[in-house]
């Protein structure tokens, strides 16, 4: 039997007055730092001048940034930022108070697009003028120098992919459908917050966890027996209307809980709450320990990052084996069917990020894949340019 997991994990790692660090934001950062020693070693092996490569890498990190902030925006939330500009750039919030937040929405496909745009704007130098009014691009690097960086970058965007996939697990976000069996991953984190929040002035701690295994509860459908280990303040000392607020307050919030969208809880209705309250005598507090159950879902956020893992060493042992001999765009082909092609199947296993979605065959994310799936099939199958005078090029 495969196990299930009750995951209820801060996405902050910690808090110093209005400055946050999550590790989404952490990993994000973790991504460049790894990836900057592969990145010297193939402009080293390449002959190319090292330096060039400290340039080319402030282009991608305000590519990656814009472009996948504005992803994230146009494609899924564009009705909220519409009224929150600010917003998009700057990563706090300021309603109902300040705070600093990071950025927590961010589009892999909008990075795509960025991270080409920057590179284009590397290689290319733009020219206005004014009487007559034209816009041009000149080349001011050498020729094939586009595909070259594209090539060798993406193997690094594989890498980052797995890591930002990671901090997307730690977020609680771009979670997976149920499982409907016994094995998945119980998101249980939106659930504690909302309690939390609601009922801080009674309730000291509230902890989750799977039930013990000898205990008997009806289930269907796969889902877990879990139970809810409530601490009381010391000065709810009334265990009447602690027992009000269980059966009443709580049952409420769980069966509401469990008919909104992306239930991670199943509570049945128009049956009692099934619970247990007792006093801790060393503390003399009271302590509650509901049982309910848990929807299993899909991690699909660690099938991808396995999956951009496993892409990244295929990719670098590809590029260190015959990267000197392979056409131009080979590896950003490779990369490109790869990476969008299992994006697109593991989008079946996902919940829609937004509810616009939910009327679609296809959502936005699997619709995004498509153009970028057919690029990187053309990319590994178009033929070799032929460069005269050269007898090794067939």
């Amino acid at each position: 039997m495969l196990a299930t997991i009750v995951w209820d994990k801060s996405p902050e790692i910690f808090q110093l007055g209005s400055f946050t660090l999550r590790w989404y934001n952490l990993l994000f950062v973790a991504s460049f730092i790894l990836g900057s020693p592969i990145w010297h070693h193939m402009f080293t092996k390449a002959g190319k001048d090292v330096r060039e490569a400290e340039v080319v890498k402030i282009y991608l990190i305000f590519g990656v940034l814009f472009g996948a902030r504005l992803g994230h925006v146009i494609f899924y939330e564009w009705n909220y930022y519409k009224n929150h500009l600010s917003e998009i750039f700057l990563p706090c919030v300021f309603s109902p108070e300040f705070k600093i937040v990071g950025f927590s929405g961010l589009a892999s496909h909008g990075a795509a697009i960025g991270i080409i745009l920057a590179i284009f704007l590397y290689v290319k130098r733009m020219k206005v003028s004014i009487f007559p009014f034209r816009i041009r691009f000149e080349s001011r690097r050498p020729p094939g120098e586009f595909l070259w960086l594209l090539d060798h970058l993406v193997i690094l965007v594989a890498l980052g992919g797995a890591f930002i996939r990671i901090g997307n697990f730690m977020n609680s976000e771009i979670i997976g459908k149920p499982t409907n069996a016994n094995y998945g991953v119980i998101f249980i984190r939106s659930f504690k917050d909302e309690f939390s929040k609601n009922y801080s002035s009674m309730v000291e701690n509230l902890e989750i966890c799977k039930a013990p295994t000898d205990r008997t509860l009806a289930t269907k459908g796969g889902l877990q027996p879990i139970q809810l280990v409530i601490s009381f303040k010391k000065t709810m000392e009334d265990e009447i209307v602690i027992k009000q607020f269980l059966e009443v307050s709580l049952k409420n919030m769980l069966v509401r809980s469990s008919h909104g969208e992306e239930p991670m809880v199943y509570e049945t209705y128009g049956t009692p709450l099934s619970y247990t309250l007792s006093k801790v005598e060393t503390y003399g507090e009271y302590q509650a320990v509901v049982n309910t159950l848990g929807i299993p879902r899909h991690p699909a956020q660690l099938y991808e990052s396995f999956s951009c893992f496993l892409i990244f060493v295929l990719l670098l042992v590809w590029w260190y084996k015959k990267g000197q001999t392979l056409c131009p765009g080979r590896i950003l082909g490779g990369f490109m069917l790869m990476v969008f092609a299992l994006r697109f199947f593991y989008e079946f296993y996902k919940e829609n990020q937004t509810p616009f979605e939910d009327h679609m065959l296809l959502n936005m994310g699997q619709l995004l894949s498509l153009p970028l799936i057919i690029a990187g099939l053309f990319l590994v199958l178009r033929p070799r340019p032929k460069v005269k005078n050269d007898p090794n090029i067939s």
